[in-house]
């Protein structure tokens, strides 16, 4: 707005009601329950499937609709672990782009669009959606091994997509425990109705783009730290509390200075988010196995630190810091991590949206100047 125009203008409330809220598609992949905090994939509670199912049967049931039998699953693996291979043009591209300093999601989102330049005759979405959950791993570790100045690795392929990516990042085959620990947090944040990337996603497939070009979407979205840095700045707090004595004074200070305290609250959920109580158990089981105790116990009396002074609960991303320390996942990887989770998610999203008609086109809240006079270049 130019803030010496004359000319009137209008608040947002009086233009017309924003969005925030509003229902933008219809889908049967998630149910998001505000009402009693609930998050269920295709009528499966996540919690249930963290404790219980693989992240492969979880993606299946995501990008087909149901839970597979076990020849389905096995044929779903054997499906991934033959897709796993990048092709020799990326692999190319991942060395040249991956350079010390280089931001490892543009990266990743550069290389998921490179995926694509050569498209399938006839095309099959389907497939590439496949792929790409089996390709985005091997990414991910293939980025942080370059920017070491190490060589990637090439998939075992009888380990599954959690211990399997955990290889390719440290060159050596996780403790059960701990790919165990690491599929149920795949399995967690593998959708979360229409967040901010998969809302991208959608959008761009309502226009019939291509599964990367989809993908490359959400992929951008997700990189913004308003989205996808939350784990990130949880780590970070633990990090600077470091020790149990001074969880009392750093969030009385956040509190007191109303900055908030990372990976609590929800912008869905008014009780605990249910994807927490699973995720806390991961992370025990990982800190366990990795002798990473002190931090799994910080968290627990940041958690009730933080509960008593805010009222807020405990969202997915915090209990992420002390599982990833225990994995081994450095912070910088933690958003494209993110990504490994919620591919399966935005694939079933793109092909779910190909099956309805329209765009998705929202309005905006116009609250610029209604009438301004135009002069001449020579008079401005």
């Amino acid at each position: 707005m130019n803030p010496t125009s004359s000319a009137s203008t209008e608040t947002p409330s009086s233009v017309a009601p924003r969005l925030n809220g509003a229902i933008a598609a219809d889908s049967s992949i998630c149910l998001l329950s505000a009402e009693d905090d609930r998050l269920a994939y295709r009528g499966y509670d996540v919690a249930d499937l963290a404790r219980r199912a693989s992240y492969e049967e979880t993606a299946f049931l995501l990008l087909r609709g149901r839970l597979p039998r076990r020849p389905e699953l096995r044929d779903f693996e054997r499906e991934l672990r033959g897709a796993r291979r990048l092709p020799r043009e990326v692999a190319a591209l991942v060395r040249r782009a991956a350079a010390p300093g280089a931001a490892p999601m543009a990266v990743l989102r550069t290389a998921v669009s490179a995926l694509g330049v050569t498209p399938r005759e006839p095309p099959d979405p389907g497939a590439d959606g496949t792929a790409l959950l089996a390709q985005i791993p091997v990414l991910v570790a293939a980025i942080y091994r370059v920017q070491r100045g190490e060589r990637p690795l090439t998939p075992k392929p009888r380990l599954g997509l959690a211990a399997g990516f955990l290889y390719l990042l440290h060159e050596r085959e996780p403790d059960p425990e701990l790919a165990r620990a690491f599929d149920a947090a795949l399995m967690l944040r593998a959708d979360n109705e229409l967040n901010p990337s998969t809302f991208a996603a959608r959008v761009t497939a309502a226009t019939r783009a291509d599964m990367h070009g989809c993908i490359t979407a959400a992929i951008a979205a997700l990189a913004g730290p308003q989205h996808g840095g939350h784990s990130l700045s949880a780590y970070r707090l633990l990090a600077e509390i470091g020790t149990a004595d001074r969880v009392a004074a750093v969030v009385a200070r956040r509190v007191a200075e109303a900055r908030g305290v990372p990976g609590f609250g929800h912008p869905v959920y008014r009780g605990e988010d249910p994807r927490t109580a699973p995720m806390r158990e991961a992370a025990a089981a990982a800190c366990e196995v990795a002798r990473g105790g002190d931090w799994f116990r910080l968290a627990r009396a940041v958690e009730d630190r933080a509960r008593a002074a805010t009222g807020k609960y405990a969202n997915v991303d915090f209990y992420l810091a002390p599982l990833y320390r225990a994995l081994g996942i450095p912070p910088e990887l933690f958003t494209p991590v993110f990504a490994i989770g919620r591919i399966a998610g935005w694939a079933a999203h793109v092909l779910e949206q190909y099956g309805q008609e329209g765009l998705i086109r929202p309005r905006a809240a116009y609250v610029g100047p209604r009438a301004e006079e135009f002069r001449p270049l020579a008079r401005r």
